[in-house]
């Protein structure tokens, strides 16, 4: 009998799901709230703000309830955590969005189960069978299409492929958070890792009150949504999801995210995919499935 490895079948419990689900809402929504800040935002500033309203709101959560002390061996981990998951990630995706739509953007970033396989596999030495690496190959030409298909069928463009960097680098701190295996709760991982990757941000905070003074409201209404559900909020479920789910299968759930992107994008920035972008997509989200598909 056929069955997905993402099914309910495998018991998990219900808490784990519910929190899956916001996390898949709540990052649905960031594609479209980076869209909306832009408007008077650099891609560093939004990156900086939102990160630092998530830090101040993962503080008042440590004061309440307290956190681990980390040990010092531990704090290059969660430098290089921070910095795959926090720093580059944001800063590169911020970037690309500003040349591709919420939709594409939300589509191309569901292509992190393909690079984490494909780090699992070079850096770990992970074996990929011959349907993985089949899938591997359909989902990267589907992201192709997504990027070349965006805005009319053109050449790729640097800034658009700043995306498929971005979620690179989202594989690489997936696949790094299971393999340290540090020993510590989901809050207190989230607090540092968010935390250390906010401090090099800081290096863009100079004009940062500027920006924030000559910006929009509703700028700064999505930078603070921003900053509250798909950073504070959607980071701490995740570090929970991962800490109690195979990173795979955990993973695996995210590529929902593009359809709530999708609708979010249409309702309010009134994007009508194309064509091409809605086939890559297929083609990506297709590709992890059959990956996922267990006879």
């Amino acid at each position: 009998m056929h069955h997905l490895s993402i099914s309910f079948v495998n018991h998990q419990p219900l808490k784990l799901y519910f929190y899956i689900a916001l996390v898949v809402m709540c990052w649905g929504y960031s594609p479209v709230g980076v869209h909306s800040a832009l408007v008077s935002y650099s891609p560093e500033h939004i990156a900086l703000l939102r990160f630092l309203i998530a830090s101040a709101v993962l503080l008042v959560i440590a004061l309440q309830k307290g956190i681990m002390i980390p040990k010092i061996r531990d704090l290059p981990l969660f430098l290089i955590l921070g910095l795959c998951s926090v720093t580059l990630h944001h800063v590169l995706i911020n970037t690309g969005q500003q040349y591709v739509t919420a939709t594409a953007s939300s589509i191309l970033s569901q292509s992190i189960p393909l690079f984490t396989l494909i780090i699992s596999a070079l850096v770990f030495k992970d074996k990929i069978s011959l349907k993985q690496s089949v899938c591997i190959v359909l989902g990267l030409a589907g992201a192709i299409l997504v990027v070349s298909g965006d805005q009319g069928l053109i050449l790729p463009n640097a800034h658009s492929l700043l995306i498929l960097l971005a979620a690179m680098c989202w594989a690489i701190y997936f696949v790094l958070y299971k393999k340290f295996n540090l020993p510590y709760d989901s809050i207190s991982m989230m607090c540092y890792v968010i935390w250390f990757g906010t401090l090099p941000l800081l290096f863009y905070g100079s004009d940062l009150i500027a920006q924030m003074q000559d910006a929009t409201w509703q700028a700064n209404i999505a930078v603070v949504l921003l900053g509250l559900f798909p950073s504070a909020l959607a980071y701490l479920l995740w570090g929970y999801v991962l800490k109690h789910m195979p990173l795979m299968q955990a993973s695996n759930f995210l590529y929902c995210t593009p359809l709530v992107a999708m609708l979010i994008a249409v309702l309010f920035l009134g994007e009508r995919p194309s064509i091409y972008v809605l086939v890559g997509g297929l083609m990506i989200v297709g590709s992890i499935g059959w990956m996922n598909w267990k006879i």
